[in-house]
């Protein structure tokens, strides 16, 4: 959910637009919740606003630190709705058999990050709906509240409550504009999905319907701007990431159809130079890293198990004056967190756990458990460069 909308975020296989948590808030339901530093700024402008604007306009007469206290606990109750929204996101995916990674709010709101994707369009309809269909709840809720702080005389309850109900009915709705990434959307592609029986092309034309969306919140932005309404800047803004996630939407759904039916084995590359866990970072910058020109470094042992996956990012996070006297097994993603495939595997499930993986890689093993491949974000931008060069969404011959 954005704070002026709200999208259901799944990570693609291009990292989607997953939100990086600044500070993590604990669990709900099993689902890690966290925040990124923006959502901070926002905090405090809507309580400012409340506070030094909205409350002394509609309930005149109370002192500013009453006007203080009930704006930033207004401002708090509105994330708290922010959250219901997601989490009902969330709920209805785990039910509907899709797994959560986490729950971030920022600067529009909040994602929730799904490990995979409805495989019915009931399924996508229902994970998209709830959203809204929450915020109206919330709605509801608070303008019975207000009617109550109404009725015994409190009008900065009121305005405040009454601000929540407005607020929860608005993203509730503007949610629900027919435009990806937006709840909407979402709803959007579910029912094409169903009545057309292409997701993919549903998919594609939700995205292509945000994008416009996006231009009209930029033309309108930039209208309202002209005219002196400084809010127009925030459309525009808006109006941008609408754009940016919508096209980004699109070239994952096109990613995800050139995959499908895709194994590990057509992408990977085979038989990778494997290293000791007890070789020192310095060593490696000293003898390997003139000898081959990739940037993974598979450690295993003589048997060619893989015990852990150094690469040149963690490599370069080394001070010189200690390389000699770290192991490459000291700086290295241990191989409980490294995402293990068999070279019949279908793809795309390979990518889920490549993207909440520390490095974005995958280690390939054999029967035996030993290291027969690698796959890397390099193998597979090839692969599609490949098909695209080919002109077909066919598995392409290794060469």
């Amino acid at each position: 959910m954005l704070v002026a909308g709200g999208a259901v975020g799944v990570r693609t296989v291009d990292g989607g637009h997953a939100m990086e948590q600044s500070v993590k808030l604990g669990k709900l339901w099993g689902i890690p919740i966290g925040m990124h530093w923006s959502v901070l700024v926002i905090f405090f402008l809507i309580a400012w606003e409340l506070s030094a604007l909205v409350l002394p306009a509609d309930a005149a007469g109370s002192s500013q630190g009453w006007y203080w206290t009930v704006g930033i606990a207004t401002a708090l109750l509105f994330y708290i709705s922010l959250l219901a929204h997601e989490a009902a996101h969330s709920v209805v995916s785990k039910r509907n058999g899709i797994g959560v990674r986490r729950i971030t709010l920022w600067l529009f709101g909040g994602v929730s990050e799904l490990e995979g994707e409805a495989l019915t369009p009931g399924a996508d309809f229902r994970i998209a709906v709830i959203g809204p269909v929450v915020s109206f709840v919330l709605s509801g809720f608070f303008a019975l509240l207000t009617a109550l702080a109404a009725a015994a005389g409190s009008a900065v309850l009121e305005a405040a409550l009454g601000w929540l109900a407005w607020m929860n009915l608005l993203l509730g709705g503007f949610n629900l504009i027919p435009a990806a990434p937006l709840d909407g959307g979402r709803v959007l592609r579910a029912a094409l999905w169903r009545f057309g029986g292409d997701r993919t092309r549903a998919a594609v034309t939700a995205s292509r319907a945000g994008v416009g969306f996006g231009y009209f919140m930029v033309g309108l932005g930039v209208l309202l701007f002209i005219y002196g309404y400084l809010v127009g800047l925030w459309f525009a803004f808006l109006g941008w990431f609408l754009i940016s996630a919508a096209r980004a939407e699109e070239g994952a759904t096109v990613i995800r159809s050139t995959l499908a039916g895709v194994r590990v084995r057509d992408i990977m590359t085979p038989d990778p130079v494997c290293f000791a866990s007890t070789t020192t970072v310095a060593e490696l910058i000293e003898q390997a890293l003139d000898h081959y020109h990739f940037t993974s470094f598979p450690l295993a042992g003589p048997d060619r198990r893989p015990t852990g996956l150094a690469t040149l990012a963690r490599i370069r996070r080394v001070p010189p004056m200690i390389r000699p006297g770290t192991s490459l097994a000291e700086i290295a993603t241990p191989i409980a967190q490294v995402p293990l495939a068999r070279p019949d595997d279908p793809l795309p499930q390979m990518l889920e756990r490549m993207q909440a993986s520390p490095d974005g890689r995958a280690l390939v093993i054999g029967d035996d458990g030993e290291l027969v491949g690698i796959v890397s974000p390099s193998d597979i931008s090839r692969y599609l460069q490949l098909c695209m060069l080919r002109g077909s969404r066919q598995p392409a011959a290794r060469i």
